[in-house]
């Protein structure tokens, strides 16, 4: 019961640390997830078509797209909402840039410009952005200080979600091409 009762407190103790962690930034303070991804044996052209496929599969906005450098920069935002489980009210949408640079044999990976921006209901009842936005540096919310960070974890969580789906698209080794039989000239 003691050995039950400590693997509870301990789980409790992990999931509320993991909940406060605090997000990356870079040099510059602002709120980013970089990684490098080693890709043995593929050839910085097949990267760069892994990622640009991967991208327009994902709805992304190409900003840039330079394959001499092997460069592509892009947009994409994803809804974050402000009720429970079953009541759902979008609150906003966290916009933010996708940098993805290829060389032989490994690729880096930059989300970067995190902006919340908000979201209210028009008179049809739509949602609609309101203008207002806010950079996802800033710690505080006066008001409503719990749902931003719930929001800010829900970024962490799409990150690393978009980051995890983005490696097992580049790193996805084509198949072989199989050789049909040639036909001979005796029958």
């Amino acid at each position: 019961m003691r050995a039950l009762l400590c693997l509870l407190a301990l789980g409790w103790l992990l999931t509320f640390a993991a909940h406060g962690q605090a997000l990356p930034t870079d040099e510059r303070g602002r709120v980013a997830f970089y990684e490098v991804v080693p890709a043995d044996s593929l050839r910085a052209g097949l990267l760069y078509a892994h990622a640009k496929a991967w991208l327009h599969r994902r709805g992304y906005v190409l900003t840039t797209a330079d394959s001499a450098a092997g460069r592509l920069v892009a947009t994409n935002a994803f809804a974050v909402y402000d009720r429970g489980y079953i009541s759902k009210k979008l609150h906003g949408k966290i916009q933010y840039h996708l940098t993805v640079e290829v060389k032989n044999g490994r690729y880096r990976q930059q989300f970067s410009d995190f902006v919340f921006a908000y979201y209210h209901e028009d008179r049809n009842y739509r949602f609609v952005p309101t203008g207002k936005t806010k950079p996802l540096e800033e710690p505080t919310a006066a008001g409503w200080q719990k749902l931003w960070d719930d929001h800010r974890q829900a970024a962490r969580q799409a990150v690393e979600g978009f980051a995890a789906e983005l490696k097992t698209a580049m790193l996805a080794v084509p198949k072989p091409v199989a050789q049909q039989p040639r036909p001979t000239a005796e029958w």
